[in-house]
C-alpha cells in the first residue's frame, strides 16, 4: 500500500494486519520496525523517514473520546497522518501522490485544484500581510485534511486526521 492510500487506515489499530503490513511496506529498514514491534507500539510516532510520513497514534481511550470507537482490537489507534513535501527534521520530502489527490500537492495553488474550495482556514496577520494563507482545512471522503502553508504558498504539511467527535 502506497502512502497516499493511508488515510483508508485511519482508526486501525497496530494489531490489525492491514495497518503493520502498511508500515512494513513503506519502512525502508531505516524504522527498523518488525511486525512484532508494530503490534507491542507504545510510541506516539512512526516515522516513515524515506516515505516522507509521520503517523500518528493515540491510547485506544484517548481515541475513542476524541475520534469514537476505534475499528481494531489493539491499544493503539491510528489517528492521524502526516505528508511533508518539503521534509522536515525527521522525515525526507514526500514526493507521492498527495492523500485524496490524483497528484502531488506541494502549493496552495495544486491544494485548491485537488480539494477544491477549503471549509476553514486561517490567515496569518503576524506581519500586517493580511492575506497570507496559514492554512486551510477540507471534510472530503468521511477525514479532515489540513494543508499547512509557509510564506510563499509551499504546502509544509498535510494532515489527515478522522473528524472529532462532540
Amino acid at each position: 500500500m502506497t502512502p497516499d492510500h493511508f488515510p483508508q487506515l485511519l482508526g486501525l489499530t497496530n494489531t490489525d494486519e492491514a495497518l503493520i503490513a502498511a508500515i512494513m511496506a513503506n519502512a525502508s529498514g531505516d524504522a527498523k520496525l518488525t511486525p512484532k514491534k508494530v503490534q507491542d507500539l507504545t510510541a506516539d510516532f512512526v516515522m516513515l523517514r524515506q516515505a516522507g510520513v509521520v503517523m500518528s497514534f493515540s491510547t485506544r481511550e484517548t481515541h475513542t473520546s476524541d475520534f469514537g470507537a476505534p475499528r481494531g482490537d489493539g491499544p493503539r489507534v491510528l489517528s492521524g497522518l502526516f505528508y511533508y513535501p518539503l521534509g522536515s527534521e525527521e522525515v525526507d520530502p514526500y514526493a507521492g501522490i498527495a492523500p485524496l489527490a490524483a497528484g502531488p500537492v506541494r502549493t496552495r495553488e495544486d491544494a485548491l485544484a485537488a480539494y477544491g474550495e477549503p471549509t476553514d482556514s486561517e490567515m496569518d496577520d503576524a506581519d500586517g500581510d493580511d492575506d497570507a494563507i496559514e492554512w486551510e482545512q477540507w471534510h472530503l471522503q468521511g477525514v479532515e485534511l489540513t494543508a499547512d502553508y509557509d510564506d510563499d504558498e509551499q504546502v509544509v504539511t498535510l494532515t489527515v486526521s478522522l473528524p472529532m467527535v462532540f
